[in-house]
């Protein structure tokens, strides 16, 4: 029904899905798309025809909607939606969305919420998903309160959860604190990992014999399929209408990576917040105060990162937060900027090289006191001299310095002269 679905792809590999009564956990570190993955295993669900109940907390029963025709929206345009009109459009009455304030959910308002639902809507779901509800105090006893409500129910329910991302891949039947003394409870483990551009989901515990060793690569952005993403991504024309920017609209290396996208045709993307001017209103995106904190990073661990203490303020914490959004949804990332001796990158902006280069993102930088571009070298963990880099991916992040100098301004014009040379617009 969703050709290049990561769902259709487990259960080729692993047999059929959970059986009802079944609880599956999705582990992942913070911001590399669990929740985009549980609305993949929902859609998949819905459009089956099977009654699901999505849960969330922190996020409005509007957003969690739109996670959905976003991901739906991406398998229509790219022509993989093999489900006729009639069943897309009747699948609200099988889909219900219940949202939580943080941290205020538990397994007895669950319980209660589909008492009410079966009572008041006739609505029985048999996939019940549950999205950012375990905190580090989530108990074993809540697991197992969680597994027998699924029982009782005869459905099945999936959990997202962090991970952490220094821990490297769990063995087979392992589970990460806090979940270690929860495994009798739990049915089937996903992990998802940054590699390079894309993500990896391993099965971890409930795959069957000699599964576990066989990744799936995902695309970040809507968690489909790698094939499938491949072949979008080599069918892109080389026309600037088939790129998009993503960046920041500051003013600086942001702005004027945006005028050559629009000089060019080039689509743009230009994250911001509450409060912020920006430079560039083409594109423009504020975000609401539920995306910014998908951003959010203590300001320890991006001082530890960049080697230098932050002091953080509102206006800095939302530059960090947007810098987020610019580079996680890409494949392609250039800083204009410097480098500081110790390999990062001067200034707030620096943050979003770091991002690229956690994620392994392919990254350059122009330095404009070396007068140069350089590309980080993931195999020898340097910088290495570069000739002008050009786009070879349809979504690319474009930000850096607000002091833009005149090789600065020249650089990020060399960069869509060089990739769009055959379609080159006529002088300003």
């Amino acid at each position: 029904m969703l050709e290049g679905s990561p769902v259709q792809l487990l259960e080729g590999r692993c047999g059929e899905g959970l059986a009802p009564g079944q609880l599956g956990l999705i582990l992942s570190p913070p911001g590399l798309g669990k929740t985009t993955l549980l609305v993949q295993f929902g859609l998949a669900e819905v459009l089956r025809a099977r009654p699901v109940l999505h849960v969330s907390e922190g996020e409005s029963i509007a957003e969690v909607r739109g996670r959905y025709k976003s991901v739906l929206g991406d398998y229509r345009r790219r022509g993989r939606l093999e489900t006729p009109a009639r069943s897309v459009s009747g699948m609200e009455q099988h889909h219900m969305v219940h949202t939580y304030a943080p941290g205020s959910f538990s397994v007895q308002k669950l319980t209660k919420l589909l008492g009410l639902l079966a009572e008041n809507a006739d609505f029985r779901p048999k996939t019940i998903l549950l999205d950012a509800v375990v905190e580090p105090s989530f108990s074993r006893t809540e697991m197992g309160a969680c597994r027998a409500l699924a029982w009782a129910h005869g459905a099945t329910l999936w959990i997202t959860g962090l991970s952490n991302p220094a821990v490297a891949q769990l063995g087979p039947e392992q589970l990460p604190a806090p979940f270690g003394t929860m495994g009798n409870f739990i049915d089937r483990v996903l992990e998802l990992h940054a590699r390079g551009e894309h993500v990896e989901l391993r099965v971890s515990k409930g795959a069957g014999e000699g599964v576990q060793g066989e990744p799936i690569l995902l695309e970040p952005s809507y968690m489909r399929a790698l094939d499938d993403a491949v072949d979008e991504v080599a069918d892109v024309s080389s026309l600037p209408s088939g790129y998009t920017l993503y960046s920041g609209a500051a003013a600086g290396s942001e702005a004027c990576f945006g005028e050559m996208a629009e000089r060019h045709g080039v689509a743009e993307v230009n994250f911001s917040y509450p409060g912020h001017e920006p430079a560039r209103r083409r594109g423009l995106l504020v975000l609401s105060e539920r995306q910014l904190r998908q951003g959010d990073v203590s300001l320890a661990y991006a001082s530890r990162r960049l080697g230098r203490d932050f002091k953080m303020n509102h206006s800095f914490r939302r530059v960090l937060q947007t810098l987020w959004h610019q580079v996680h949804g890409v494949d392609q990332v250039l800083v204009v900027g410097e480098i500081r001796d110790d390999g990062t990158l001067t200034g707030g902006t620096g943050w979003g090289g770091e991002l690229a280069r956690l994620w392994k993102k392919p990254l350059w930088v122009f330095d404009q006191e070396r007068l140069g571009w350089f590309k980080w070298n993931y195999g020898e963990a340097r910088w290495t001299s570069s000739d002008v880099p050009t786009l070879t991916s349809p979504r690319f992040c474009g930000t850096g310095t607000r002091k833009l100098n005149s090789a600065g301004r020249a650089a990020v014009e060399s960069v869509f002269a060089a990739s769009f040379a055959a379609s080159a617009p006529p002088p300003a």
